[in-house]
C-alpha cells in the first residue's frame, strides 16, 4: 500500500464515522443525488454515499484552500 492509498483510506475512515453521528435527514442534503432518489436508501447506503461524495469533492480541489490553511495553522 502506498503512502497515498493510507491517508485515502483514513480519510475515508474519518468520513465514514463523522457520517455515523449523523442522521439520514442529516446526510441526505448533503450528498450529491437527488434527496427524493435517496428516501428508499438505508441509513447505511447514505453513509457509503457521503464518503464517496465528500472524497470526490476533495479530489476536485473543491478545499485546497481551507487545507492550505489549516495546515498552516497546525503546523507554523
Amino acid at each position: 500500500m502506498t503512502e497515498e492509498e493510507r491517508y485515502r483510506k483514513a480519510l475515508a475512515n474519518i468520513l465514514f464515522y463523522q457520517s455515523i453521528n449523523m442522521t439520514k435527514a442529516e446526510l441526505q442534503p448533503v450528498l450529491f443525488i437527488d434527496e427524493e432518489e435517496t428516501d428508499n436508501w438505508s441509513i447505511e447506503k447514505c453513509r457509503i454515499q457521503y464518503v464517496k461524495d465528500q472524497l470526490d469533492f476533495i479530489d476536485g480541489g473543491n478545499l485546497d484552500d481551507e487545507m492550505n490553511e489549516t495546515w498552516r495553522l497546525v503546523y507554523a
